[in-house]
C-alpha cells in the first residue's frame, strides 16, 4: 500500500511540474528568437528609457516585485555578478519593477542600499509585453534585439547559467 501511494504521488508531482512548465510556456509572450518590440518605461529617478537607447547592447530585463521573496533573493546578486561583472561593456540592466506603489521601491531600494537605476511599471504595459504571469522573470536580449534566452524563478544555478549566458553574448 505505501508503495502504491509513494508511485501515486510520484506521479501526481511530476504532473503538477508538468502543468507548471505548460503554465509558464503558455504566459510567455516574447520566445527565444523573437525581435523585441519598441517600447519606453519610466524609470524611478523620472526619466524615460526607450528601446532605442538599448539598440546594439545585451540587455536583461527583470521583472521583479518587492512582495516576491526569490525576487528578493535574485536581487542581492544583481550588485555584485551583473553590475559590477559588467561595468564598462555593451550591458544594460533594466529592473522594472511591477509592484503597485511606486513608494514600496524607492523604500526597498533605500533600505537595502542598491543604487542601480530601476523603473517602474505599476500598470504592467511593459511587463504585458513579454509575459502574462510570474516573477521573478529575466529576458536577455542580445545585440541583434532578440530575445537569447530567458528565465523564470530564481535559483543560484539558473542565475549563473544566465551570467555564463550574458558573458557569451558580450563576445
Amino acid at each position: 500500500m505505501k508503495r502504491i501511494l509513494s508511485m501515486l504521488f510520484a506521479v501526481l508531482f511530476c504532473c503538477g511540474i508538468a502543468s507548471a512548465q505548460g503554465d509558464v510556456e503558455r504566459t510567455t509572450l516574447l520566445k527565444k528568437g523573437m525581435d523585441v518590440p519598441e517600447f519606453s518605461v519610466r524609470m524611478l529617478d523620472g526619466t524615460t528609457l526607450t528601446s532605442a537607447e538599448l539598440e546594439g547592447k545585451v540587455v536583461l530585463v527583470n521583472f521583479w516585485a518587492t512582495w516576491c521573496p526569490p525576487c528578493r533573493k535574485e536581487f542581492t546578486r544583481l550588485q555584485k555578478d551583473i553590475v559590477d561583472r559588467f561595468e564598462g561593456k555593451d550591458f544594460v540592466l533594466l529592473p522594472v519593477s511591477i509592484d503597485d506603489g511606486e513608494e514600496a521601491v524607492r523604500e526597498f531600494m533605500r533600505k537595502n542600499g542598491y543604487e542601480f537605476p530601476v523603473a517602474f511599471d505599476g500598470d504592467k504595459k511593459l511587463y504585458g509585453m513579454f509575459a502574462e504571469k510570474y516573477v521573478p522573470r529575466n529576458f536577455i536580449i542580445g545585440k541583434d534585439g532578440k530575445i537569447a534566452f530567458q528565465t523564470v524563478g530564481y535559483t543560484p544555478d539558473e542565475f549563473d547559467e544566465m551570467v555564463r549566458g550574458i558573458e557569451a553574448l558580450l563576445k
